[in-house]
């Protein structure tokens, strides 16, 4: 299957902000389940952007505002083809034969336990200290001898039939004892209960932020778990829609929980109270053209980044109507004008910068 997904993530303040620092995960993962064609990302007011790998391998794009502005616009636009169709599975069984271990066995597995350490203790969102021991504990006795996928599907599917799909009755930040105490919530929350079930067996579980396709308009992104299964290696299962992965997840980062794969997450000084506004729409493109090319690029800013206080070798100067901004022996000059308004100085008794507030992952659709 592919897609051309377009995220749009709005930014308005109550006030004029600044010294907005962001670093975002917008660009989809390349690996064995899918293929990345191209990604572009746009910044409104124009910053520049420095890319990098994370410690799980996701990308991640870096930037800050430092003048004023009342508004931050991110856009990206992804073209991925995932490797199965809308209803095959994008890893498993072949054929729907079982062959992985018996999960008691897995379990006790202490090179797997030392290699994927992080995916079996405790985390941000995923504390290991709720009443879910006592769930994945009674899912494990309900059947002693099954093998780890079966206990992985039976747990998902404990998940979507414990919990409600409600909008509002969680927040980005809720735990998993809260979602398990109020008995509802988003897919961000399914996949963190789905993640500390499997965890507390000794099945190493992370959580995946992504793109449901064959969704043309959502207001989030998605999420949803994967296993470590031998044979297999990494099993994906959605325990909001109670199904396997298919060609129809389309995967932007892994990590331990919501936390190691935020969409975005930021600060900002002033600025006020800032509403967040985010709009998703995904177009099914059928299957990978032909001449189709890999690529990743990053749209070039109208403006780059203007500080407004020294940064160490930074240096900048005014002559006339042009600013020049210099480093070492690089030095860009811009029109006065091409700028925002500038604020005349940045003191440390502004006090601490505020949170961008962050994207809930709610798709369900």
């Amino acid at each position: 299957m592919r897609y051309r997904i377009r995220h749009r993530t709005s930014y308005r303040y109550a006030a004029p902000a600044f010294e907005s620092f962001n670093e975002v995960r917008l660009q989809p993962l390349a690996g064995p389940t899918q293929t990345l064609l191209d990604f572009d990302l746009s910044i409104e007011p124009p910053a520049t952007v420095i890319s990098f790998r994370d410690y799980h391998g996701n990308a991640v794009h870096d930037f800050g505002v430092a003048y004023l502005h009342d508004r931050l616009v991110i856009k990206s636009t992804s073209d991925v083809v995932t490797h199965a169709g809308a209803d095959e599975p994008l890893a498993g069984p072949v054929g729907g034969e079982d062959v992985s271990p018996v999960l008691r066995d897995l379990a006790g597995d202490a090179a797997l336990e030392d290699e994927l350490a992080e995916f079996l203790g405790p985390s941000v969102f995923v504390p290991l200290a709720d009443e879910s021991a006592g769930i994945a504990e009674a899912l494990r006795v309900e059947a002693p001898g099954a093998t780890a996928l079966d206990f992985f599907r039976r747990a998902a599917a404990h998940v979507r039939d414990r919990l409600d799909y409600v909008l509002g009755t969680t927040t980005v930040e809720s735990s998993v004892a809260e979602v398990l105490a109020g008995g509802s919530g988003v897919c961000q929350d399914f996949a963190h209960v789905l993640v500390s079930l499997c965890r507390h067996v000794g099945l190493p579980a992370r959580y995946v932020s992504g793109y449901l396709g064959g969704v043309s308009v959502a207001t989030a992104s998605h999420a949803w778990v994967e296993a470590y299964i031998p044979p297999y290696g990494w099993i994906g299962v959605d325990a909001t829609l109670g199904t396997p992965c298919t060609g129809q997840h389309v995967k932007l980062g892994v990590g331990r929980d919501y936390a190691d794969v935020a969409v975005l997450r930021g600060t900002y000084h002033g600025g006020g109270r800032a509403e967040l506004e985010v709009e998703v729409t995904c177009e099914s493109l059928g299957g990978l053209g032909e001449g189709a090319q890999t690529s990743s690029r990053v749209d070039e800013p109208v403006a780059r980044l203007v500080a407004i206080q020294n940064l160490g070798a930074m240096r900048q100067y005014q002559r006339g109507a042009v600013m020049t901004q210099a480093m070492g022996g690089m030095t860009q000059e811009v029109a006065l004008e091409e700028l925002p308004p500038l604020r005349e100085q940045l003191r440390p008794e502004d006090g601490p910068p505020s949170q961008q507030p962050q994207q809930q992952q709610q798709d369900g659709a």
